[in-house]
Parts: C-alpha cells; sequence; structure tokens
C-alpha cells in the first residue's frame, strides 16, 4: 500500500523546464504545499504547533497493529527536506538580502539611541543656563529682533526688485491671476505706512506703479481678445450648422441656452454660481484640440481664460476702469472685427471676386449671382460672429455681476477693512447692441444704398459735413503758411528753453501742417468705412435684411432687458440718417414696443430708408427708360402673341419682377411694401395715357371721330361684349349686334358726310396705337404675375395682418389693372371705329359724288372705291405687324357688312342710275370683295347682299316683285321702292322723279301709274312677309315655352 501511493505521487518537473525565477519560486511553494497535503493522518500530529516527537518516535518503536511506520515516516521526512531544499535554494538571495536589512536597522537604531541621550544631556545644560539670571540678555534679544525685521524687510526689498521677473514669466505663461495677486502683495508691502519714511523706496513704488498700469492693459488687451475672437483659441463661427458644432449660428441648442442664461441673469443672483457653471462648461465645449504642448496653457478654455482674467481685474481694483476701457472701445473693436471678417472673406472668395470683375459686363446674371454668393458668405460669418461677440460679453456682465458681490483683497480694501466694497460701474448689453446695430445699419447702407451723386436725397446730402440738410458749416479751417511759420517758431524757442522738457518736440513739428478736429461732445458710437466687397445694390436686400433679422430674432433673449431699440441718435448720420427720429409711434407707446420688438431698427430702416431709397432708384431707372428717344419704340427682341412690343415695357418688366421678388422675400418685415411696384405701374400707365391722348387729336388740337365714338356706352358695351365673344363658339347675337352697331354709328353720323380732317390717315398713328394696345395687353398679363405671386406669399401668413394686407393688395391690384385694361380696350376701339369710320367716309363720297348714269360700260371702278380699297389694305398691312390674329379680326371684323349697309342705304344719294351705272356699281362692290379676300380678313358675306341688291336692278319692276314673292324680303321698304325709282327713272327721262308731283305728259303718266301698281304691290308683298314672319315667331316662342316630356334611357 506504501509503495501504490508513493507511485502515484507526481514525479517534479525539471529545473530547466521552468520559464522564469518568479515561476520557480511560485512552483518551489507549490510543491512544499503539496507534500504538506499529502502527509497521511497518521502523520497528521506533525502539522500542528504542539507537536511531540517523543511520543511519536515511541509509536514507530512499537512493532503492534497500533504503532506507525517507520518507513513511511522516512518518505515523508525526505519530501519534507525535498521541498525544503527547493525553497532555500530560490529563496536564498531574499534571505542574504533581509540579513543585511536587519543588520543596518540595529545600526540605525543604536545611533538614534546615541544621538538621544546627547540631546538629553544638552537640555540639562540648557536649563541650568536659564534658570541662572544674566541682565545682558534684554538688550541682546531686543536687538537681535530689530535686527532680523530688518534683514527680513531687506530681503523682502530685494525679492520685490525681483518682481518685474516673475510677472514677465506669469504673463508668458497666461497667470494672470497669479501675477496680481503678487504685484497686490508687493504692493501692499511697499505702500505700508510703516515704510513710508523709508525714501529710497519711492523707485522701487514708481516702478510697482508701472507694472501695475501694464498688467492692466494686458489684461483689457487679453480680454478684447477673447470677446472679439481675435485669439486662436476662441471659436469663429462660420453660420454654418455642422461646421460650428452644437452651438451654430442657427442651432436650437444655441438659442436655447442663450435664453437659459438671461433667464437664470434676470432671476437674481442667487442662480450666479450656476450660470458662470453653465458658461465655464459651454466654454469647455467650445474649446479647440491642441497639441499637447498647449495642454497647460490656460487660454485653451477660452470662457475660463476670461473669468480668470476677470478676477485678476477684481483683485488689481481695477474693475470699474477696465469695465468703462471695453465700453468706450466697442465701436472700434466691432470695426475691426467687420475689417477682419471682409479680409477672411475676401481670401476664401478671392476667385469669385476676381471672376465678378472680369466676368463680361453683358451677363448680368452671371455677375448678381456671383456678388450674391460672396455677399450671403460674409453676412453668414458676420452675424455669427457677432451673436459670439455678444455671448462673450453677457459673460463678462454674470461674472463682473458675481464677483462684485464677493469681497476681494486689494490695496483699497487692505487700507480699510470695515470699508463698504464699492460697485463696479457696468457698461450693459445694450451699450454692446446699440454699437452693433450702428455697425449693421452701416452696413445695410453701403451695400443696399448705391451712391448717387446727381441726386444726394437725405441721406446722402451731408456725408461729408455730418450736419442735417440745409445746415452750413459754422466754421471753415483753411491751412494758411504764415500761422505754420509762427507755430514753429515758437515750438523752437520752446525747445531751446526746456530741453528737458520737450522730449516729443519733433514729432510734433511733423504734425504743424496737420489739422485735426476732434468732436468732445459727439457721441463716440461712430462707424467706420469698411471695404466693400461687392458693388451697393439694392438687390442685396433679401440676403443682408433676412440674415439680419434672423441675427436679431436668435440673440433677442440676450436683449430681454434692453430699453431702447432705436438707432442711437448720432449713429453715423452722414451715411444713414437719424433713425431714431423716424419713429412714428408716440414716446409713451414706444418703451413697451421696443421692448417687445428688437428688431425694430430693422424695419425702421426698411420702412423710412430702404424702401423710399429703393422708390428713388426705381424711379431713376423708370426715368432713364422711358425718357430715352427710343422708349416707345418697338423692340426686336421681344415678343407677345408674336409681335413686338415697347421697348420701355421690355425694360420695366424685369424690373417689376424683380422688386416683386425682392418684396416678397422681404415679407418678414411688417407693413405693405407693394407700393413701389404700383407707383411704377401707375406712371407708366400716365405715360401711356400722354401718349394716346396726343396721337388722339387733330393738328389743330381737335379730337378725332373716331375717339368721341369710341367714348360712346352703347358701342364701349357691344364691343366689350365681342371681346368676351373672340376665341369662343358663342356667336349666336353677333348678327344682332353687328346691326346695333351699325345703327348706333348712323345715329353719330346723323345725315351728314364725314370730313377730311376728322379721320386719321397717319397710319403711324394707328401703328402706334396697336402697338401701345399690345404692349398694355402684354403689361397687364406680367403684372397680373406679379400680383399672383405676391398673393401667394400673403396667403401663406395667417392673422388680421396678413388678411388685411390681402385685401388691400387686391383692391390696388384691380385698380390698376382696371386702368390697363380699360385704355387697353380704348386702343383696340379706336382702332377698330377708325377703320369703320374711313369706309364710310370713302362710301359715302363714292355714292355721293359718283357718277351712275353712263353712256357706256367703264373697265374700272370707281376712284373712291379704289382709294378705299387702298386704305384698307395699308391699314391692314401694318396692323398685321403689330396685333396678333384674334385682335386683328376684331378691328376689322364686320366691314363688309358695313359696306354692304353702306352701298344699300346710300342709294338716296345716287341722283341717276342706269344699267351701265348699275354695273358700275357691281363692279365696285367685286373689287371691295377682292380686296377683302386678298388681305385675309375674317370670311364674311356682307357684300353679297349688295351684289344682290344691285342684280335686282337687271330683273326689272316685275322682277323684283316676282323675286319678293318667291324668296321672301331681303330689303327694306325703302331699298325697294328706291331701287324700282331708278327702274322708272332710266326708262324715262334722266330728271324725271317718281312718286311726287304730276305727270307732264301722257307718257310720264302711263309710267307713273305703273310706278304707284309696283309700289302698292310691294307694300302687300311686304306687309305678308312680316306677318308670316310675326307668326313663325310666335310659333317658335310657344314651342320653347311648352315643357318637353321626359325620356328615360334604358
Amino acid at each position: 500500500m506504501y509503495n501504490q501511493r508513493r507511485r502515484q505521487q507526481p514525479s517534479m518537473l525539471p529545473e530547466q523546464q521552468i520559464a522564469s525565477d518568479e515561476e520557480r519560486k511560485e512552483q518551489a511553494l507549490r510543491q512544499a504545499e503539496d507534500v504538506i497535503w499529502q502527509l497521511p493522518r497518521s502523520l497528521d500530529g506533525i502539522k500542528r504547533q504542539d507537536f511531540n516527537p517523543v511520543a511519536l518516535a515511541l509509536q514507530m518503536m512499537d512493532s503492534s497493529s497500533l504503532g506507525k511506520s517507520y518507513d513511511e515516516f522516512q518518505y515523508h521526512y525526505a519530501q519534507l527536506n525535498e521541498s525544503l531544499d527547493g525553497i532555500v535554494n530560490e529563496y536564498y538571495g531574499g534571505f542574504n538580502d533581509s540579513i543585511l536589512t536587519f543588520s543596518g536597522l540595529h545600526d540605525r537604531i543604536q545611533g538614534a539611541s546615541s544621538s538621544v541621550n546627547h540631546v538629553k544631556s544638552n537640555l540639562h545644560k540648557v536649563r541650568r543656563m536659564i534658570l541662572e539670571e544674566r541682565g545682558s540678555l534684554d538688550q541682546l534679544y531686543t536687538k537681535s529682533n530689530q535686527l532680523g525685521a530688518i534683514v527680513a524687510i531687506l530681503n523682502r526689498i530685494e525679492e520685490v526688485k525681483k518682481l518685474p521677473d516673475e510677472l514677465a514669466g506669469y504673463v508668458r505663461e497666461k497667470k494672470f491671476l497669479t501675477a496680481v495677486s503678487k504685484l497686490v502683495q508687493d504692493t501692499q508691502f511697499v505702500f505700508d505706512p510703516e515704510l513710508n519714511p523709508i525714501e529710497a523706496l519711492s523707485g522701487l513704488r514708481q516702478q510697482l506703479e508701472k507694472e501695475r498700469g501694464e498688467l492692466l492693459r494686458l489684461i483689457i488687451d487679453e480680454l478684447h481678445n477673447h470677446i472679439y475672437l481675435k485669439s486662436p483659441y476662441c471659436e469663429r463661427k462660420t453660420g454654418v450648422e455642422g461646421e460650428d458644432g452644437d452651438h451654430g449660428a442657427g442651432s436650437d441648442a444655441g438659442e436655447n441656452g442663450t435664453a437659459a442664461g438671461t433667464s437664470q441673469r434676470a432671476a437674481g443672483g442667487s442662480k450666479g454660481g450656476d450660470l458662470l457653471g453653465h458658461r465655464r462648461r459651454k466654454g469647455s465645449r467650445k474649446v479647440k484640440k491642441t497639441d499637447s504642448s498647449d495642454e497647460d496653457n490656460p487660454e485653451t478654455d477660452s470662457f475660463a481664460y476670461v473669468e480668470m482674467l476677470l478676477e485678476s481685474l477684481v483683485t488689481l481694483d481695477n474693475t470699474s476702469e477696465a469695465m468703462q476701457e471695453i465700453k468706450s472701445s466697442i465701436s472700434l473693436e466691432l470695426s475691426r472685427l467687420i475689417d477682419g471678417i471682409v479680409s477672411e472673406v475676401e481670401e476664401r472668395n478671392k476667385a469669385l471676386i476676381v471672376k465678378s470683375k472680369v466676368v463680361d459686363q453683358q451677363d448680368d446674371g452671371l455677375v448678381q449671382a456671383t456678388d450674391r454668393e460672396i455677399l450671403f458668405d460674409f453676412a453668414r460669418i458676420l452675424f455669427a460672429r457677432l451673436e459670439t461677440v455678444l455671448e462673450y460679453h453677457d459673460f463678462v456682465l454674470d461674472v463682473v455681476h458675481s464677483l462684485d458681490r464677493r469681497e476681494r483683497y486689494s490695496v483699497s480694501s487692505a487700507s480699510s477693512a470695515n470699508e463698504r466694497v464699492r460697485r463696479t460701474r457696468l457698461y450693459s448689453i445694450n451699450d454692446v447692441w446699440s454699437a452693433m446695430k450702428t455697425e449693421i445699419l452701416a452696413l445695410l447702407k453701403d451695400y443696399l444704398i448705391p451712391e448717387d451723386k446727381r441726386t444726394m436725397g437725405n441721406i446722402d446730402i451731408t456725408r461729408s459735413s455730418g450736419m442735417k440738410s440745409g445746415v452750413k458749416d459754422l466754421f471753415h479751417m483753411e491751412s494758411n503758411p504764415e500761422i505754420s511759420d509762427t507755430v514753429e517758431a515758437l515750438y523752437s524757442q520752446i525747445e531751446g528753453r526746456f530741453q528737458d522738457m520737450t522730449t516729443s518736440t519733433h514729432s510734433k513739428k511733423k504734425d504743424v501742417g496737420i489739422t485735426t478736429i476732434v468732436d468732445e461732445y459727439s457721441d463716440h458710437q461712430t462707424s467706420l468705412q469698411h471695404k466693400m466687397l461687392v458693388e451697393a445694390s439694392i438687390d442685396h436686400a433679401p440676403t443682408l435684411l433676412n440674415m439680419a433679422l434672423s441675427f436679431t430674432k436668435r440673440v433677442s433673449p440676450l436683449l430681454a432687458s434692453v430699453t431702447s431699440t432705436a438707432a442711437a441718435p448720432s449713429v453715423r448720420r452722414s451715411m444713414i440718417g437719424d433713425i431714431s427720429t423716424l419713429s412714428t409711434q408716440p414716446p409713451s407707446q414706444q418703451g413697451a414696443a421696443k421692448e417687445q420688438d428688437p428688431d425694430e431698427y430693422l424695419q425702421v430702416f426698411f420702412k423710412k430708408i430702404f424702401l423710399p431709397r429703393a422708390e428713388t432708384h426705381a424711379m431713376q431707372l423708370f426715368d432713364a427708360v422711358t425718357s430715352a428717344s427710343d422708349a416707345f419704340h418697338i423692340d426686336p427682341n421681344t415678343y407677345f402673341n408674336g409681335r413686338p412690343i415697347f421697348r420701355s415695357a421690355a425694360a420695366l418688366v424685369p424690373l417689376f419682377h424683380s422688386f416683386g421678388r425682392l418684396l416678397n422675400n422681404l415679407n418678414s418685415f411688417r407693413g405693405e411694401n407693394w407700393g413701389i411696384l404700383l407707383q411704377l405701374s401707375t406712371k407708366y400707365y400716365e405715360r401711356c395715357w400722354g401718349l394716346f391722348r396726343e396721337l388722339i387729336r387733330s393738328p389743330d388740337n381737335q379730337t378725332y371721330t373716331s375717339v368721341k365714338w369710341a367714348d360712346t356706352p352703347d358701342l364701349l358695351q357691344l364691343f366689350d361684349r365681342k371681346l368676351k365673344q373672340a376665341g369662343s363658339q358663342a356667336r349666336n347675337d353677333q348678327g344682332v349686334d353687328t346691326e346695333n352697331e351699325i345703327r348706333l354709328e348712323e345715329k353719330l353720323k346723323t345725315e351728314r358726310s364725314l370730313h377730311l380732317s376728322e379721320l386719321i390717315f397717319d397710319v403711324k398713328r394707328l401703328v402706334f396705337i396697336a402697338q401701345l394696345h399690345q404692349t398694355l395687353e402684354w403689361l397687364l398679363l406680367q403684372l397680373n404675375k406679379v400680383s399672383s405671386e405676391r398673393a401667394k406669399i400673403l396667403n401663406k401668413h395667417d392673422g388680421p395682418v396678413a388678411s388685411a394686407l390681402l385685401k388691400r393688395h387686391d383692391a390696388d391690384r384691380a385698380k390698376v389693372v382696371d386702368r390697363y385694361r380699360a385704355l387697353s380696350v380704348q386702343c383696340l376701339m379706336v382702332l377698330r371705329v377708325e377703320v369703320r369710320a374711313h369706309c364710310t367716309y370713302y362710301l359715302d363720297l363714292a355714292t355721293r359724288e359718283g357718277d351712275y348714269f353712263l353712256d357706256g360700260d367703264t373697265p374700272e371702278p370707281d376712284q373712291y372705291i379704289q382709294a378705299l380699297n387702298a386704305d384698307i389694305s395699308t391699314i391692314e398691312e401694318k396692323m398685321e405687324g403689330c396685333l396678333p390674329g384674334d385682335r386683328l379680326n376684331l378691328v376689322f371684323g364686320g366691314i363688309s357688312i358695313l359696306m354692304s349697309h353702306t352701298l344699300i342705304t346710300n342709294t338716296r344719294y345716287i341722283k341717276h342710275l342706269n344699267d351701265s351705272g348699275n354695273r358700275k356699281m357691281i363692279r365696285n362692290i367685286l373689287a371691295l370683295q377682292q380686296n377683302l379676300t386678298n388681305i385675309a380678313l375674317p370670311e364674311e358675306s356682307g357684300l353679297d347682299k349688295a351684289r344682290k341688291f344691285y342684280e335686282l336692278y337687271e330683273l326689272g319692276a316685275d322682277g323684283i316683285l316676282k323675286h319678293i314673292a318667291e324668296n321672301g324680303a331681303l330689303f327694306t321698304f325703302e331699298n325697294y321702292r328706291r331701287l324700282i325709282e331708278f327702274i322708272y327713272s332710266s326708262d324715262g327721262q334722266a330728271g324725271g322723279s317718281f312718286g311726287a308731283g304730276r305727270a307732264s305728259s301722257l307718257m310720264e303718266a302711263r309710267l307713273h301709274e305703273q310706278y304707284e301698281v309696283h309700289i302698292r304691290r310691294l307694300r302687300e308683298l311686304l306687309s305678308q312677309t312680316a306677318a308670316s314672319r310675326a307668326a313663325q315667331t310666335q310659333q317658335s316662342a310657344a314651342a320653347a315655352a311648352t315643357p318637353r316630356p321626359l325620356t328615360f334611357r334604358a
């Protein structure tokens, strides 16, 4: 059993298989533990501390069954020795080190014991010496204290002398708070009243005062560097969401953070600590990733660094002076900030700027797009940076407000501990906002209001003088050589007498010829002229005004305490005028309105500065366009319905659309801004109306007949109906309207003939009227487009203001459109009436003065018919190039019916007619028909009726009556009677007259009797025809009134 258990023991690993010393040591310990745990139960007593070896030895000597095996004991004893040897072999070095360590400790303890004994003996000696009485010790003690104090003062003075170098090191490391604390402590020491008798310290005191002023200047400069984003560790926003992180110019986080900061500040000082912590955390988030060399630079955390600088100012007891310095330099620093942004944008967009300068000047669209892109980049960066500057100022005010409540150790407070702490004279966020508004308004003026040296208005009239318009300069300064020589001589005398006090005389002499005027009573918030990235144009308004308005709304939570949002009273008066005086609200209501509307300054600028200047600019463009010599000539590049229009209209319509888009994009600004387009359209209408009035008056200043007739309400009503029916299928009443129109024209004409001076024979006038009509129609279309775009913008907004603006807009649009439409219709009406008057004029001459009692046939029509054909052809040829087909039909439509009616009714003016004269009349009618066919007028069969009428003459009196009986009455009784008279007069003598007087002979009596028979028969036939037509009319009316039975489909 013993041998079997021995064989089961694991074999030990050889030493060369162990990887390292630590593993060998661990293996040795593990082997020893295994040997101990493998001891049999009979040998467990060896593990106990009270082990008795004698008892074990006696048990092994017992050979009975109760004894223990000596061989087993020998085996385990060998195993234990082997494991102990392994431990000793591995840990012998440690044992040696322990022995040396214990030996060293023993020596030290012995040395310490001897030292304690030595000290004990010295204490006994001192005790004995103290107990002895010596009178000289008091004097020695006092003198020793005095010498010690002198040495301490001298050492302290030596340390103070090293202060400039120490301060320079602290400043290089940006440890301003440490530097200020050191400076304050040393200043308190040097200015101690007990050291006042030491005159040697006066120079040191002056040096410390100089260092104090220099350190104050450095701290203020560092504050400016961070407030106005000059430091590379400040965040320079670009206004692009994503590039600016969580605090982009338009991000909700930034707006919420700003609003939260404002509410906490307004809540009171109890939340000041939380606000500062919030600002600190916000600043830490804005820290840029820097190199490892900048990890110890406190400037990397911009907001924490600013807070440290403000604490330094409080410790230095110069917070009020620093705040006043910051306040006084706001305008200048903002101007420099804008200059830096201009340089940055110019560098970033150098390629675009060069492109805009070298691009073809004819491509205005490309130039405007390039300028718009550059200006958008500038405005985006500008307003993002201005927002950051406001956040910095708000943070500065919050920190100073919090620190002002805590007691700080400074020179003034140390002198009187119980003195009440002075309250720091802070500037307000309103001061910063006023300066920002100054710069914003100046930029808006520079980029939106083009300079016009020819017409300097209220805005630009005082650019150089700075005074209001109409006020002359009180003083006029000029360079005077005699005065310059006198001043130089006086400086020379002073330099000769007081050499020690004229350190800057040479520099002053150089500036003798330079005259500088400083107004100490003026507002220091002046804005400097900045470099222009693009040319000024009102087209930039949507970019700048909308982005300025968005910026103002974003920063409005910071401006909750602003009580005056109007522009500063003397903010660049020479450029933007006194905007504060432009407010129309009463003083009692301005405060509340301005608190609620931080963007009031933009609204005032838009209403009082931009809109009037835009109107002026628009009117200048209008005058330039309409006053040109070819303004009302046709434009060969612009067509409407295939016909050209006036050059002025072609140039003004893009202006309408441009201003429409401009004003629609500025819809965020309150108020109705449609007045510019209304004025432009009204003025152009007035110009067109003035030209139309000149055209419709004869050289003797008389109005043409066609214009008088065109103003007749009945004719206007008929023409308006024709306009509505043009292009539609409703033509049922055209015959009736044509007859009514002819009847009205006969009524206006009366029985007289038209005179040559009553008509417009100058074709150029007619062409101009036609072109004016075409232009007005095109303008109507364009105005409706612009108006519809405006209406869409207004419909997107809800509320009573938007509804009122929309209602007003519709009323103004309707007023302008009605005036344009009325003039357009009047032009077309005048053309139509003029063409019809020409027809009436020539046909009157042809019937009144023409000879139709001929001895033989003539091959040519009447001369007046030929003149009429030439006139109509000329007018139609010119009108075809000015009016589209539908309008041309309205002008010439119905003239064949008018010609036919005139040729038939004017038979009363024909004195005699025979067969040859009748054939001549028919030849006239055919010539008119042929001419109307050649000029491609609407197909009308009006002249067929006249031709049929005169063809009845060839049938004779009996044939006429037979024709009436078979075909019905086609003409009136007077027309038939006059035709029968012509038949009887051609059979008798030329001068015969039937129907009146007695017959002079038997032949005449017989003819007269036959004539009367035919007339009676004519009356009977016409009466029968009229009765038949009346019956048919009644039957038709009854049939129309009878309800039809309902029919149903399966």
